[in-house]
């Protein structure tokens, strides 16, 4: 069946965009491989005509397409910014390994000097904004398409430190990870074996223990 849309994305540096179809109204991927030749390369507002195809993953996507018309320069100035950027995750995963090691760092000196319990509300505000900010970025990887992804087990891991609540506004605001079974079980999980630790932590049996480790009690 022919479809036809208007491209709402295009990086021209990549090669893929994204377009809208008329009959449907469905966001669709597509490559400049899947172009049939001879056609002018397409930008933001063209009128493209497609076949509804499927990618490796069984994802909807245009495919055999066609440029039908060409819109006027500056035609949709914003519509790049509906769509994410490529993201960087080997920075992305490097950042995510330095702010552990702080977060560990604060931690143990929080239990030396015994003010872990004082020292809690900022670790897991820092935490979930830092997991939000994953979020985003694994987001904006999976909009581009890119063939790798933030590993489930990192983000899993910050909520587990107590950056579950940004995870959790993520997955509202963001629409991500939230239809995932698996992962859901694993992340509702985490957090309540973070919210027994907590709990314990600040009981009189934590207390305790904290007084223990701490060298300055």
């Amino acid at each position: 069946m022919q479809l036809t849309g208007r491209v709402v994305f295009w990086r021209d540096d990549k090669g893929f965009g994204f377009v809208v179809c008329d009959q449907t109204e469905q966001k669709l991927f597509f490559h400049i491989r899947d172009f049939e030749v001879p056609n002018p390369r397409p930008g933001e507002g063209d009128m493209l005509s497609f076949k509804l195809g499927h990618d490796r993953k069984n994802r909807p996507i245009a495919e055999a397409l066609t440029v039908l018309q060409q819109a006027q320069p500056n035609a949709h100035p914003h519509t790049a910014q509906r769509i994410a950027p490529v993201v960087d995750l080997d920075y992305t995963q490097d950042v995510a390994l330095y702010f552990r090691c702080a977060f560990l760092v604060l931690v143990v000196i929080a239990l030396l000097f015994g003010s872990l319990p004082y020292v809690l509300p900022l670790l897991y505000i820092e935490a979930s904004l830092f997991t939000f900010w994953l979020y985003q970025a694994d987001k904006n990887a999976a909009i581009a398409r890119q063939s790798t992804r933030l590993p489930e087990q990192s983000l899993q891991l910050f909520s587990l430190i107590g950056g579950w609540p940004g995870a959790l506004i993520a997955q509202k605001k963001l629409a991500h990870k939230r239809s995932k079974f698996l992962f859901q079980r694993e992340f509702w999980l985490v957090v309540i074996g973070n919210s027994i630790l907590l709990i314990w932590l600040l009981s009189q049996h934590g207390q305790q223990f904290l007084n223990r480790l701490a060298l300055w009690s």
